[in-house]
């Protein structure tokens, strides 16, 4: 499971389409698809209902979606308090 997977999946359930969630990655609608494909393979579980034009979460999407979503919010996190540090440290050595 890689973290971009991860990504794509939360963007998916955020913008409930594919599609959509592609263009806010700035992917393919293909992209998106293969990735969940790939996500759905190593969790060995479905984490779509299939059938419908709406896009649902299966009961283990749901599930998986509440923990991963703040997975993603603490590395957007970490992301933003190393970059502080980085400019932090960068400005004392000038």
């Amino acid at each position: 499971m890689l973290l971009r997977q991860i990504q794509c999946f939360c963007a998916v359930c955020e913008e409930g389409s594919f599609t959509k969630a592609a263009r806010r990655l700035y992917i393919t609608q293909s992209a998106v698809s293969q990735q969940m494909k790939n996500l759905e393979t190593d969790l060995g579980v479905s984490l779509f209902q299939r059938g419908g034009r709406n896009l649902v979460l299966s009961e283990a999407g749901r599930v998986f979606y509440e923990r991963t979503r703040t997975v993603i919010s603490d590395i957007d996190q970490a992301r933003i308090e190393v970059r502080a540090v980085a400019e932090h440290t960068s400005s004392r050595l000038r």
